[in-house]
Parts: structure tokens; sequence; C-alpha cells
């Protein structure tokens, strides 16, 4: 995750043309203000990342914030570089131990940790809450595709789901909140291999689907094939989940052009539809998999069943 810097005039700063310069830059719209004196370069901004914006408006707030409170929710979940869908929220969220409510303000969003005990881990300067806290505080608040993507990200990194569990039941939400995050933190897989796959295993259940398998390896005579994102032992279906970035990002395509990328999944495919268990190969995208998509009678039309 890259850092965005942000700039600032120092308190007690004696040269007042140091603020007046850069209040001069974000009137002519060369800087972006996003706390009161504290800026990022707009053009930088507006081709950044959620995560990185978000980073942003952390290093914008924190410093000037009581030494106590903890970076918290969709703000740890930025510092722990932790998958999110969608936008990230602007306000920076964080536990104060001294309040029992939560808080709104400007730019920040505290929720009232005075009867928890959390002991932090420290990421780029800052208090954050550990990865198990973080993923029960998402799996609390947040929708629970959203809860699906972090909690798996989270196993993916060594959590265990007792020790997630463990920190439910150390806490006192409303029955609703506990029940869903205890249903989300019982679904998740630290074997899913991106937000998307997340996502489409999610949509395969409500849908009522069988639970496939994940990251089924396939061998043929000239040794592996691959890892396969789903597999639908029963049907002899393998589901791909095409999120594009191996073709756009530099680092995924290991020096390859992304013709070349495309030319080796599809040898890929080939090798995976010989294989003799092997009906059928489907591959599915973010809009197969939201809600209205084909996802699901693409699934049906490969031979698929319904769970009854």
């Amino acid at each position: 995750m890259g850092r965005l810097e942000v700039f600032g005039v120092a308190a007690g700063d004696p040269d007042p043309r140091a603020q007046r310069r850069l209040i001069d830059a974000a009137r002519r719209g060369e800087l972006l203000r996003l706390t009161p004196g504290r800026y990022v370069v707009r053009a930088v901004f507006a081709t950044a990342t959620e995560h990185e914006r978000h980073r942003a408006r952390i290093d914008a707030v924190m410093p000037w914030t009581s030494g106590d409170l903890i970076v918290s929710h969709h703000s740890a979940v930025v510092l722990h570089d932790l998958p999110w869908l969608g936008e990230t929220p602007e306000l920076v969220a964080v536990l104060d131990p001294k309040r029992r409510n939560g808080q709104r303000r400007a730019h920040l969003q505290k929720v009232g940790a005075a009867e928890r005990i959390v002991e932090p881990v420290h990421i780029g300067g800052y208090a954050v809450t550990p990865l198990t806290v973080t993923a029960v505080d998402v799996a609390l608040r947040e929708p629970f595709r959203t809860a699906i993507v972090v909690l798996d990200a989270v196993l993916a990194r060594g959590v265990s789901k007792d020790e997630l569990l463990a920190e439910l039941a150390r806490r006192t939400p409303r029955p609703r909140a506990s029940s869903r995050a205890r249903r989300a933190i019982e679904f998740a897989d630290g074997l899913a291999g991106s937000p998307g796959e997340s996502v489409a295993r999610l949509r395969w259940a409500e849908e009522g689907f069988p639970p496939p398998a994940l990251q089924r390896e396939f061998r043929d005579a000239e040794g592996l094939i691959g890892r396969v994102d789903f597999w639908f032992a029963e049907a002899g279906v393998v589901v791909e989940f095409d999120g594009l970035v191996k073709y756009r990002d530099r680092e995924m395509r290991g020096g390859r052009t992304p013709e070349r990328v495309v030319m080796d999944e599809k040898l890929r495919e080939d090798r995976l539809r010989a294989v003799p268990e092997i009906r059928t190969v489907v591959r599915v995208t973010w809009r197969d998999v939201e809600p209205g998509g084909s996802a699901p009678a693409r699934l049906e039309r490969a031979g698929i069943a319904r769970l009854s």
C-alpha cells in the first residue's frame, strides 16, 4: 500500500508565509485540504486507491488527537492492508477508552471503549486494533459481504476461527449483531484468494448451491496445472473468478504482457478441460456475482444443482 504525503505547517511555525503558500496552492487547485491545515496534492489523490486515500486521512487526523485513541474498524482495516468492499468511509474510526458512548467529530468517529481492554499493535506510528479485534469489530458493524471479505483475509493471515469466536464472546453486543457476526465467522474461509472470490462464494451460498472446494490442485502428465478458485466435485465443474487484476497489475503479470497473460490463461484452461474429472470450466467476473448478475444461471447451465 502506498502512502500519500500529507502537507502542513507545524504548530507554532514562526513563518506565516508557509501557511499562506499552502492556502494559495489549495485555492489554485493544486492541493486538496483534508483537515484544517493538512493537505495532499490533488492530482496524486485523484489517482490513489481507496486505501491510500484513507491512509492520508489518518495521517492528517491522528497526529492532532490525544495519545490514548486506538485506530479501529475500517481505519484499522486500511492500516493492516486488508481488503475492503467499495469506498472507504471518510471519517477516521478510533476506539476511545475514556468514553462509554460514541462521538462523531468533523473528521473523526469515536467508538466508546470504556469497558473494553484492547492491547493495540503499532503500525506506521499509530496504535491500531490487532487483526482479531479489527475483524470482529467489522463483523459486528458492517454489511455481511464486507465482513466476509475482511474475515477471509484475516483467516488467511493465520488468525483462527477459535480466536475470532473467543474475541466475539468477550463482547456484549446486541443479540442480533452477535448472531450475525458469529454466522460470518463460521462462514469465513481463509482459502479465498481475493475479495471477488469471497463475494462469489457468499453468492453461491445465498442462491442455494452446495459449498465448493477452494484452491483445489489439478495435475496432468506435464505436472501441476494450478489451483482453481472453486471446484464443484459432484458436478465436475471448475469455476474461476476473473477479477481482471491479473491482466492490469504489472506485479501480478510477473513481467508478462497482458496478451501473454491471456494466452497463458487459455493454455491453462485447455489443460484443465482435458482432465477426465472436469466436465467444464466456467469463468465469472464481478458483474456476474453481484446481485442480479448471471452467475447463478450460468452455474445451473453448467450442471451444478441447487441444494433441495
